[in-house]
């Protein structure tokens, strides 16, 4: 009985981080600031555009994936990323002003949207 509680508090704290990880894609996506986090242990930063749940119901965040050197724009491109697969998130200063070309508000990779530009 003691170990199905324990597993049940592990899932509890896993869905509260979801929920805090979810809640702050959104603020910077209303905000327009970049966001950095650790993807397949490669650091990232992006330019939110959309999160949402694609069509196997995994919910991801579709953004503008920022070059590491500013000469090297050819690694500029739109990656969808699973909110399951991001660690370490953190919200930076920095704000994004445009939709990059190529943006879909109403994409149709997604089978729903919970917050977009």
């Amino acid at each position: 009985m003691q170990r199905q509680k324990a597993r049940t508090t592990l899932t509890l704290n896993n869905l509260i981080m979801y929920s805090d990880l979810l809640e702050e894609i959104s603020k910077a996506i209303g905000a327009r600031l970049l966001i950095r986090f650790s993807y397949n242990h490669e650091e990232h930063v992006v330019e939110p555009h959309l999160v949402g749940q694609d069509m196997q119901k995994q919910d991801c965040l579709c953004a503008w994936r920022k070059s590491k050197i500013a000469a090297d724009s050819a690694k500029e491109c739109w990656r969808c990323y699973h909110l399951s697969e991001i660690k370490d998130l953190e919200v930076l200063e920095q704000r994004f002003s445009s939709k990059r070309p190529g943006y879909d508000p109403y994409d149709s990779t997604m089978s729903r949207i919970y917050y977009r530009v």
